[in-house]
């Protein structure tokens, strides 16, 4: 049995490791050898890449931040060369492709190389999603405002303006965020419609017919492996829109409270008048469930329009690509001022 455990923990750990060639370039040997084995992580596991930038006084300031997935558990040097004044080494290396290993487990109180190694990728991974994450997590990138019509009504002297628009995710900012979590997390296992109606009818089976339920549980473990585990990694989880269910989840370790914190939106805006900028009254628009949603380890969520039910098995987020709220903005200016007017835009806050 401890040969057999030995042999089933080896297979587990291949199961999630890729032999790969990669080629470094650096003007040193070891320079040379670290950039082989980063691109030979890039293979197998992705890199996901967030940039911001600000200008303080005079100064233009930039943070690029990159995550790459993966561990290298071992490699073998096949060639170091030089070429133009540069060292190119090749290498040959087995990758790590479990991306988030948040959990380490030791089968002994020794601290070996391994384990040294994995403890050491769980803490910069933990800091490099996090810049990432919060890198993202900004309403102003998340969220667009679309105005649909714009309605005056003139009584005179003065002017009734009422735009009607629709807070909705930014195309770019959705896919960046559904990219981002596909490279740094590992995905999480959702279920499946049919799989769930089988571990329901197995567990109602055993009080009926004995003889029935480890068919059913057969069957539902030969679907999705059995049914899914409790964690608390948070996640964020992707779908059409709130009434259709989700396609996929993946672990990203942190959440994004300026961005999902709140259903509670703030919309601003500026109008332009005879050439001049002028701010209008900010207002909240409450998105409900429109836009995403927020759930806890184990909470349930029915979709209307597919008629299915979901148990998650993570705390973490929804995102609903088609989502939007509808809202009403209304203003009143003078006429004079109405006719001079060349602009009006409104923005999140």
């Amino acid at each position: 049995m401890r040969w057999l455990c030995l042999l089933l923990s080896l297979v587990a750990v291949n199961l999630l490791a890729e032999e790969v060639t990669a080629t470094g370039h650096g003007r040193s040997v070891d320079e040379a050898l670290q950039n082989a084995k980063t691109a030979a992580v890039e293979q197998v596991a992705g890199t996901f890449i967030a940039g911001t930038a600000t200008v303080e006084g005079e100064n233009h300031r930039s943070r690029i931040d990159q995550y790459n997935g993966g561990l290298i558990q071992k490699h073998q040097i096949i060639s170091v060369t030089e070429q133009g004044g540069l060292f190119v080494v090749r290498i040959k290396a087995d990758v790590d492709t479990d991306k988030v290993n948040s959990v380490v487990v030791s089968t002994g109180m020794e601290i070996t190389e391994a384990l040294s190694a994995q403890l050491a990728k769980s803490r910069d991974d933990h800091e490099k999603t996090r810049r990432i994450v919060e890198a993202l997590d900004d309403p102003a990138q998340a969220f667009a405002v679309q105005v649909k019509k714009v309605t005056y009504t003139n009584h005179g002297e003065m002017t009734d303006v009422l735009i009607e628009a629709q807070i909705a995710y930014s195309p770019k900012w959705f896919d960046d965020v559904r990219v981002m979590a596909k490279t740094i997390g590992r995905e999480v296992n959702i279920g499946s419609a049919w799989a769930d109606v089988l571990w329901g009818l197995g567990a109602l089976s055993a009080a009926v017919n004995p003889a029935l339920v480890g068919i059913i549980h057969s069957a539902a473990r030969h679907l999705e492996g059995g049914p899914p585990k409790e964690s608390q990694e948070y996640m964020a989880c992707f779908g059409t829109d709130n009434g259709r269910d989700i396609d996929e989840c993946y672990e990203i370790r942190h959440p994004m409270p300026k961005t999902t914190g709140s259903s509670k939106l703030r919309v601003g805006g500026q109008v332009t008048i005879a050439g001049r900028d002028f701010s209008l009254t900010e207002i909240v628009v409450d998105s409900g469930r429109q836009l995403f949603m927020d759930v806890a380890s184990g909470q349930k969520a029915y979709f209307l329009k597919s008629s299915k039910m979901r148990q998650f098995t993570h705390p973490g987020v929804l995102f609903f690509q088609r989502g939007g709220m509808t809202f009403r903005y209304a203003l009143t200016a003078s006429t004079r001022e109405i006719l001079g007017m060349s602009s009006v835009r409104l923005t999140m806050r």
